[in-house]
């Protein structure tokens, strides 16, 4: 019976070989040519077995017979397969077909099939997985389509599992990957490693990295420390990665992921290692990681082409707005007050308030108006600006204020805004056990991790670009929130500490602001 297997097991084996070697695309141009094919074979000592793979060629792959193409490898999530990125879940052809309509650059996508592995070697040596990608598949690929096969010209982009796979790979082989874009990346802080769910523990990391059976820090194994980011990052050089682009993703809403992919971005950020990263309004969904690739593709385009990623986005600020402004003092802080263009001609009516603290100068209250001038002018409101470092009780600065406008009474009529500086007196204030306001906008507030736990009577609204201020604030501020239950809301934006990425995150805000402004 051993000797029929073993037979077997070659014949399949010859018949991939020989598989592999039929698909290749001829370069007649009057062949039938379809751009996406599946369930394409590799044969691999490395596994034992063949591994399949999807493959999305471009447009005009059969025309052109002596071009190149850059190379994207695309790893599917746990549990999905090598169809999960075009034809079950995220029909990435359609989102590659409209950037190609934008302007992007075609590239070869390749879709391989990668079991429960995360992208890295068993442990015990029974699913050497990494070194059938590194030694065998991207080798396969190169010989059989017509890559320009250098590490300048690769890059991994992968979901949940895929998204570890996508760090971990140009991480530790970046003599083959230029660039790296984990999605919601499956990654775990040592507290969470040590106190994952036994079930889960023992059939999925303790079965790859070791320790299965295992609780507490004994779980924490040395083959763990060496395919672990936080680890592997602290471990050496920041220069060993330098060569590697790094950009990751992950949804707000996200139960464990987000947590650790955010200090992940804050270690990071302390090292002084270049990335991108962004926290948008989502969950672990197909819809966005899809909606990710809109920016990922044009972002690897650029890095394959040398190019400097934009630093910042940008954002039209209206020449003006329709408010009427009032210089005032208030318990003796200058203020500037923005009445909605009817308040003098309806005395009969209140409206609720806008508190914008500001600190510095990089986001001025009349260029806060304006971009706030449409949402005041479809829910009405009285934007009360001042600088936050002047403010030493807030409460007593808005009693004062109140007592000359007409404003809707209760603190669920006031919203607060609080812009670097004026952040801290806003977060401060919110902490009273009557807060004075009941939805709180952060953009790069000056709060710190040693910040006192948020109140659960307030919405928080957090926001900064990914390479702002205040980031260790913004980590600790959200991870209090997610495990006290406080509603919150997470943004995480391209953009540094300067006015235009103010603007751009003010911008981004609009929507959220208004929903939470009542005008009756």
């Amino acid at each position: 019976m051993t000797s029929l297997i073993l037979a077997a097991a070659t014949a399949v084996a010859a018949l991939c070989s020989s598989c592999d070697k039929k698909r290749t695309l001829p370069d007649n141009p009057d062949a039938k040519f379809n751009r996406y094919t599946t369930d394409l074979q590799m044969s691999s000592a490395r596994l034992g077995y063949p591994i399949k793979f999807s493959l999305f060629l471009p447009e005009g792959y059969n025309k052109e017979s002596e071009r190149r193409y850059p190379v994207v490898y695309l790893l599917h999530g746990l549990g999905d397969d090598h169809h999960a990125w075009n034809d079950q879940y995220l029909r990435v052809a359609s989102v590659i077909e409209a950037q190609e309509a934008a302007g992007l650059e075609p590239m070869i996508y390749v879709m391989p099939q990668a079991f429960k592995s995360y992208y890295v070697n068993r442990h015990d040596g029974t699913l050497n997985y990494m070194d059938m990608f590194v030694e065998e598949l991207v080798p396969h690929i190169d010989r059989t389509y017509r890559t320009i096969a250098d590490r300048d010209h690769r890059a991994a982009v992968g979901y949940s599992m895929g998204g570890f796979g996508a760090m971990i790979l140009p991480s530790k082989h970046p003599e083959l990957f230029s660039v790296s874009v984990p999605l919601s990346m499956s990654v775990r802080t040592d507290a969470q490693y040590m106190t994952e769910p036994a079930s889960g523990w023992d059939t999925q990391w303790g079965a790859i990295f070791g320790g299965r059976g295992q609780s507490g820090a004994a779980r924490l194994t040395d083959y763990y420390k060496a395919n672990c980011p936080f680890y592997m990052f602290n471990s050496g050089s920041v220069q060993d990665f330098a060569g590697v682009s790094y950009f990751f993703d992950c949804g707000d809403d996200e139960e464990q992921l987000l947590v650790a992919n955010d200090d992940l971005h804050v270690m990071m950020r302390d090292l002084g290692m270049a990335h991108e990263y962004r926290v948008r309004n989502g969950a672990h969904t197909s819809d966005y990681w899809r909606s990710a690739t809109s920016e990922v593709l044009p972002y690897i385009e650029c890095r394959f082409k040398g190019l400097p990623y934009k630093t910042e986005e940008t954002v039209a600020l209206p020449d003006s707005y329709s408010a009427i402004r009032e210089s005032r003092t208030f318990a003796g802080v200058a203020a500037d007050v923005y009445l909605p263009s009817g308040y003098a001609t309806d005395p009969s009516r209140s409206y609720s308030a806008l508190y914008f603290l500001y600190g510095g100068d990089r986001l001025p209250a009349d260029n806060a108006m304006k971009m706030l001038s449409s949402v005041q002018q479809a829910k009405p409101f009285i934007m009360i600006a001042a600088d936050g470092t002047a403010i030493a009780d807030f409460a007593t600065f808005a009693a004062a204020a109140e007592a000359d406008y007409r404003l809707l009474p209760g603190n669920d009529r006031r919203v607060a805004l609080g812009f670097e500086a004026g952040g801290k007196t806003l977060y401060e204030a919110s902490l009273a056990a009557t807060p004075p306001f009941a939805s709180l906008f952060l953009l790069d507030g000056a709060i710190d991790e040693t910040i006192a736990r948020p109140n659960g009577a307030v919405f928080y609204h957090i926001s900064l670009a990914d390479m702002g201020l205040n980031y260790r604030g913004a980590n600790a501020l959200y991870k209090y929130c997610h495990v006290d239950g406080v509603r919150f809301e997470y943004r995480v934006y391209n953009g540094v500490a300067s006015a235009i990425s103010a603007l751009v995150g003010l911008n981004a805000m609009r929507q959220a602001i208004s929903d939470r402004i009542k005008t009756n």
